[in-house]
């Protein structure tokens, strides 16, 4: 994170609105904030803090006490700070809760806190509003942006006045959470609480498989595997006794079952025929009816031979009855089409009369269009002539106005040409002295020389009038062209239209002549109209009537045909009648069936017939099994069958009991013996991930768990670039190493440190070191891991470093060190920014923040590297 502009109103001590631009302390600047004390230097870390976290560096003040006691009433609390973060730029604002004057009335009112979160386009304007007001949702998402908290942002990139040894100082448990987050390790205490949770899961599983055995023995009602044998071998000889007993009462309910079904069989086979005989019995009761069908039938059948005459007779007789009802409607219908027939041609020859008067109406409607078309073209060019009336008016206007200007501009042309003449007389009395004669008329005397009282005009300026003029004169000719053309055209369309209104005479009016034409076509339409109809229906009526007649004549030629062919077979049909068996005509119609009927009778015969045959066949078949035999006695063998299958039934339910047992048994063994090889392997199992858990999260050896392990290889790299610099800035004196030795206890360790004395050649905690040295400890710490964490992929970008103070506390040699560490630091690219009032810092720092205190409130001046 590095800071672009800090803007603090009415916050600290600064009572107006002052603008911190770093920018222009330079790129990546080693700055001094100086000022005397209580000036607000330190309120500079503070507006930072708030602004990003809600709190103060140090914490000790409520964001609400921040508050200017020299600010103006109206004037509102509130911190802007616009920062870059790896390749984007952000913009928080921040207002704590405060009371303020109410906008109407008087008194004061609450000001609840608010924050604003944007990010920027690379203009510098606010793009995307991330978050509108919320506090809470500003804090979540500037510190997931940042990585750090508002504690780990004090001790890894502002250490606060009176606070420079909180990182110095911390434990394990601490540092611990501090360069996790710096260095994202956080996947090592996955990996810790993965295998953790494994071998939680692996004990569990064999907690759990331990009970499924005990419910596996309390589900087969035995208290250990050995009571489960001795309970199958007590059983075993039962369950053979009882699969014997079963195998017996089958064998003996199988022959029960033989003997009740063979009786049954045979009880059937009795029911059976006797059956079959009062089938024949009641089937013979219709034999008589029967044969009377056999009688009708065969009577139906003698008919066959007269069937061809009597039929043709039939025939013949209804043809001619038929043509005789032809013939009568032919000679009906004759007489009213004669009558349409001539009523038609009578009309036909009125219509002929009326349409010879079609050409004559013809050329009347030609006459009339081409009067009509005249009169539109009138009309046309008279609406021409009114525009063009028009046109010519604004013409006429036009050239005179172009008249008027081109009048002006000779004016103004003839002015600027006399006041170019005057001025030349002018230039010219100006030469003229006393006794020296004229130029231009000689005279030694100069009564009156010309003046210069009013403004000269140049030579270009009359050019200038000149070129105006003659460009409004050929305006004004131009417009008069236009005008003149106008004119003429409407003189010729007014021609025209005279030309028209003499041709059509009366007929000038477009709306008589529309009217006239229309009711001559409504006249053709209908003269037209008539002729074709009349035509049309004296054609309808001549084909009618022609129909007709031919209709007539073949009706006649039919019916004494069909009276001819009736004769002949009434002739036939007596014949036959008379060599037939049947004594009259009307004993062969009775004897006849119609087809219904007689497939009615001829299926109940077949139908009888195949009945008593298939009854008879059945009889033959079935008295030779029963000859000799008795009817069983089917209930006995029945009763004795049903006791047969309930002694099986007990055998089997006696031998099912001890089989589901056995079986249970046996199934509990197997699973016993599976259950077994499954506790085998979770022991394998938990050998391996027991010992990764107990290792990985340091419950073992020194208790180092695997994240700290790899973060005590972090540290060690950043007390390898922080001791480079105590060396330095104590004089070859001390240097920063990691405790070796475990804590006492169960305190996690790993990440203490000591500071190594080549004075003494022992190790001391951090804590025996002096103030000026733990200042110089504490700033090659942070300088350190501010090394370490940008050299790392992926860590969290530690470029800026704010230092409050300390300094005062080291000596002219140990101050010089630290400044040119600090150089060296800041040539890598980082911002490093010193709070202090050392004078010798503000002799060797010319880039700095300067903070002036005044009774209105204190202001700040930046001088950068200009």
């Amino acid at each position: 994170m590095t800071p672009l502009t800090l803007t603090l109103q009415a916050f600290g001590p600064f009572a107006r609105r002052d603008t911190i631009d770093f920018t222009a302390l330079g790129k990546s600047p080693l700055f001094l904030i100086n000022g005397p004390t209580g000036a607000g230097k330190s309120s500079i870390l503070d507006a930072i803090c708030f602004a990003l976290y809600g709190q103060t560096t140090g914490n000790e003040r409520d964001a609400g006490q921040m508050r200017c006691d020299q600010a103006a009433p109206d004037l509102l609390t509130e911190v802007t700070l616009t920062f870059r973060l790896r390749e984007s730029t952000y913009r928080v604002r921040r207002v704590p809760q405060q009371e303020r004057p109410k906008a109407n009335g008087e008194g004061t009112t609450t000001q609840a806190a608010e924050a604003q979160l944007w990010r920027l386009t690379p203009e510098g304007q606010e793009d995307e509003c991330l978050v509108a007001r919320k506090v809470t949702d500003a804090n979540g998402q500037l510190q997931q942006l940042l990585g750090l908290d508002a504690r780990q942002f004090r001790q890894v990139m502002v250490l606060p006045q009176g606070k420079f040894r909180e990182l110095l100082l911390a434990g394990s448990k601490e540092r611990e959470e501090i360069f996790a987050q710096l260095f994202q390790t956080q996947i090592f205490q996955r990996i810790e609480q993965r295998l953790a949770d494994q071998a939680k899961h692996i004990v569990r599983e064999v907690n759990d498989h331990r009970q499924r055995v005990q419910g596996m023995l309390a589900a087969s009602d035995v208290e250990s595997e050995a009571a489960l044998e001795a309970a199958l071998a007590a059983l075993a000889p039962d369950h053979q006794t009882a699969r014997h007993d079963l195998a017996l009462a089958a064998e003996q309910r199988e022959q029960a079952v033989a003997a009740a079904q063979s009786a049954a069989a045979l009880a059937r086979q009795f029911a059976q025929h006797a059956a079959l005989v009062n089938a024949k019995a009641a089937l013979l009761v219709q034999q008589p009816a029967v044969q009377r069908a056999q009688q009708q039938l065969r009577q139906h059948e003698q008919t066959q031979a007269l069937a061809t005459p009597f039929y043709a007779r039939q025939s013949a007789q209804q043809n001619a009855t038929a043509a005789q009802r032809e013939w009568a409607a032919a000679e009906q219908a004759i007489a009213p089409r004669q009558a349409a027939h001539q009523q038609a041609q009578e009309a036909l020859e009125a219509a002929n009369a009326q349409y010879e008067q079609l050409p004559a109406l013809q050329r009347q409607a030609y006459a009339l269009e081409q009067s009509l078309d005249q009169c539109q073209a009138l009309a046309t060019l008279e609406k021409q002539q009114q525009a063009l009336a028009q046109q010519v008016a604004r013409a006429r206007e036009n050239a005179q106005q172009k008249q008027h200007a081109a009048t002006q501009q000779e004016q103004h042309a003839i002015e600027q040409e006399m006041r170019w003449h005057q001025g030349q007389a002018a230039l010219l009395a100006e030469q003229l002295e006393g006794g020296q004669p004229c130029p231009v008329c000689g005279s030694r005397e100069h009564p009156a020389p010309a003046s210069t009282a009013q403004l000269l005009v140049t030579q270009e300026e009359v050019k200038q009038a000149r070129s105006a003029h003659e460009r409004a004169r050929q305006a004004w000719v131009s417009a008069q062209q236009d005008a003149q053309r106008l004119e003429q055209q409407a003189e010729h369309v007014g021609e025209q239209c005279q030309k028209l209104r003499e041709q059509l005479g009366d007929s000038a009016s477009l709306e008589s002549v529309n009217a006239s034409l229309a009711a001559v076509k409504r006249e053709m339409d209908t003269c037209e109209r008539s002729w074709k109809t009349a035509q049309s229906q004296a054609q309808t009526a001549h084909t009618a009537f022609t129909q007709a007649q031919t209709t007539l004549t073949q009706a006649t030629q039919r019916q004494a045909e069909a009276q001819r062919t009736l004769e002949a077979a009434q002739a036939e049909w007596q014949t036959a009648l008379q060599g037939s068996p049947f004594e009259d005509e009307q004993a062969f119609i009775t004897a006849r069936l119609d087809t219904a009927e007689q497939q009615r009778l001829s299926d109940d015969v077949a139908r009888f017939q195949r009945e008593l045959a298939r009854l008879e066949g059945q009889l033959e078949a079935s008295a030779p099994l029963l000859e000799g035999k008795t009817p069983p006695d089917v209930a006995a063998l029945d009763a004795q069958a049903g006791n047969s299958k309930a002694r099986e039934e007990a055998c089997r339910q006696h031998y099912q009991r001890l089989s589901a047992r056995v079986d249970q048994l046996t199934a509990t063994r197997q699973r016993l013996a599976e259950a077994r090889n499954v506790e085998a392997a979770l022991d394998e199992q938990y050998k391996l991930w027991g010992t990764l858990s107990e290792v990985a999260n340091g419950r073992t050896g020194n208790r180092i768990s695997l994240q700290r392990f790899v973060l005590g290889v972090l540290l060690d790299d950043v007390l390898i670039q922080a001791s480079a610099r105590l060396v330095r800035m104590s004089r070859g004196r001390y240097q920063l190493v990691r405790r070796e030795d475990p804590s006492k206890g169960n305190k996690a360790s790993g990440l203490e440190l000591d500071v190594a004395d080549t004075y003494t050649g022992k190790n001391r905690p951090v804590a025996t070191l002096s103030g000026g040295e733990s200042f110089m400890a504490a700033l090659a710490l942070a300088l350190g891991l501010s090394d370490v964490v940008q050299a790392y992929a992926g860590g969290i970008q530690l470029d800026t470093l704010f230092i409050d103070e300390g300094f005062g506390s080291l000596d002219q040699d140990a101050l010089d060190q630290a400044i040119a560490m600090l150089s060296e630091l800041q040539m890598s690219g980082r911002m490093i920014g010193i709070i202090s009032h050392v004078s010798e810092l503000k002799e060797q720092m010319p880039i700095r923040i300067d903070v002036l205190p005044s009774r209105q409130g204190s202001t700040v001046v930046v001088k950068g590297e200009g």
